[in-house]
């Protein structure tokens, strides 16, 4: 994938998910997954907010840095769209989706029902160009 189609594609990441990130970047370590969260130095243990949630404690979603595998299809097909029809809301349902599933494999998502809407979307608008 070019630089400059990284870049817009990181750029849309950023404008999405706005405040629930710290940053978003390419990953260095990732391989066949297309993202992933990683915690920064100063972060507590993702235990501890795991536990926080499940108390049902002051529990806030921890705010994490989200790494880009540039070489996934997901992302080389979303950079594609990013570029070719800005406006198609695919784009934004799948960077939801994408952030949202790191949290369910972290254990963090606060309400996981949530997802099924915008997975339902994204299959009817799959089907629909298949």
């Amino acid at each position: 994938m070019a630089e400059a189609d990284f870049n817009r594609l990181v750029g849309r990441f950023v404008k999405v998910l706005n405040e629930r990130v710290l940053e978003v970047r390419e990953s260095k370590v990732l391989k066949d997954s297309p993202c992933r969260l990683v915690s920064p130095e100063d972060a507590p243990a993702r235990e501890m907010s795991r536990v926080y949630r499940l108390l049902g404690q002051e529990y806030e979603l921890p705010r994490r840095i989200l790494e880009l595998n540039r070489s996934h299809p997901i992302l080389a097909n979303l950079a594609h769209l990013v570029s070719e029809a800005p406006d198609s809301p695919v784009i934004d349902d799948s960077i939801e989706l994408l952030f949202e599933s790191q949290l369910l494999l972290e254990g963090l998502h606060p309400n996981p029902t949530d997802m099924i809407p915008r997975l339902q979307q994204l299959m009817q608008a799959a089907t629909a160009h298949a």
